[in-house]
């Protein structure tokens, strides 16, 4: 038998369950909203981790007075050691760095999205888009692995530590780090669904059911997309950021084509174009995914041979297939009523 500790779950759940989140507004704005394919969520994400691997190595010493160590090779325990000190003793450099991390991850990943959305969305075929997303994804994944001084090329970036480290209480820190995922997630939600209700939001909309006309009202069909791309991506990349600090760790292992299925499980287990619909798919999947670790743990120390993690996956993509085929429209299935105009009108013709 193994103890679980009930609070730490539940706290480890919540942390998860505002990274997800996160990522799958990211992903219902550009497809669920605009019907943007999106294949390289992945990408987007791991922009983020990538940013916070650089600038928790070479930008967080300068910001505490002393100079960067070479996180990589011979000096790679020294640098180790230096961050740490630094994330315990120093947290006002620790939160200026995350916040700057936060700024950089966001400006880059939402460049990116844009700059590729808007020259591949030109094309008649939108589809082809998500190829040379999922293409773009695993392409700097291997670049960045063989990068050696980078993020230590396989080796990956470790002590990337999250901003409360210097309580020197993993509860504390582990809650507090809680308390600002779930902020950020919050942030994000309320400003989707103010964009949503927008003239912008219900462009984007008339865009996914009808490019034609939309096009023929005057609407610039590639610059709305690629601007929801660069919103999304932005938003993805802060959710990035978040789990390379969840983990403490920057690896390339972490950022496969498998993240990108869990995000569109996500989206379609909740509601496809559906803020609320996005943010339950992030909870019942993170849900899912601590009950996965703890059944592989428990199976492991049992002797059994099956690997719980592959069975994970082809749960998710048998949640997946049976969403799209008998319930479409997610467990929230998307409002047609997106303003208060209709209410208005009602009120109008009932006098």
């Amino acid at each position: 038998m193994i103890n679980i500790d009930i609070a730490a779950t539940v706290v480890a759940v919540l942390t998860l369950f505002g990274i997800y989140s996160l990522m799958a507004i990211s992903l219902n704005l550009e497809y669920g909203v605009a019907g943007v394919p999106n294949f390289g969520q992945a990408l987007f994400v791991s922009i983020g981790a990538y940013v916070a691997g650089i600038t928790y190595t070479r930008l967080l010493p300068i910001l505490a007075g002393y100079e960067s160590i070479h996180p990589c090779g011979p000096t790679m325990g020294a640098a180790l050691q230096l961050r740490s000190e630094i994330m315990a003793t120093q947290p006002v450099a620790g939160f200026i760095n995350l916040a700057l991390t936060m700024m950089i991850a966001a400006l880059v990943a939402g460049a990116v999205g844009f700059a590729l959305s808007y020259v591949t969305l030109r094309l008649k075929e939108e589809w082809f888009l998500a190829l040379v997303l999922l293409v773009a994804g695993e392409t700097v994944r291997i670049l960045v692995r063989g990068a050696d001084d980078f993020i230590c090329s396989n080796n990956g970036i470790s002590g990337v530590a999250q901003p409360f480290y210097f309580l020197r209480d993993p509860g504390a820190s582990s809650f507090l780090f809680m308390l600002l995922a779930l902020a950020l997630a919050l942030i994000a939600y309320l400003y989707s669904e103010r964009l949503v209700r927008s003239p912008f939001g219900r462009m984007l909309k008339g865009l996914r059911e009808n490019e034609e006309v939309t096009r023929g009202l005057g609407k610039g069909i590639s610059l709305a997309r690629a601007q929801i791309m660069l919103i999304g991506s932005a938003i993805a990349a802060c959710g990035g950021v978040l789990f390379a600090l969840n983990t403490g760790f920057v690896n390339t292992n972490d950022f496969v084509v498998n993240l990108t299925l869990d995000v569109w499980v996500m989206v379609v287990l909740g509601g496809i174009g559906n803020n609320r619909g996005a943010v339950l798919g992030a909870l019942l999947i993170a849900v899912m995914d601590r009950f996965a670790q703890v059944g592989a743990i428990i199976l492991n120390m049992g002797g059994s041979d099956i690997e719980f993690n592959y069975v994970r996956f082809i749960g998710f993509g048998l949640i997946l297939l049976w969403m799209l085929r008998y319930r479409p429209g997610g467990l929230l299935p998307e409002s047609r009523l997106t303003t208060d105009a209709h209410d208005v009108v009602g009120r109008l013709l009932g006098k």
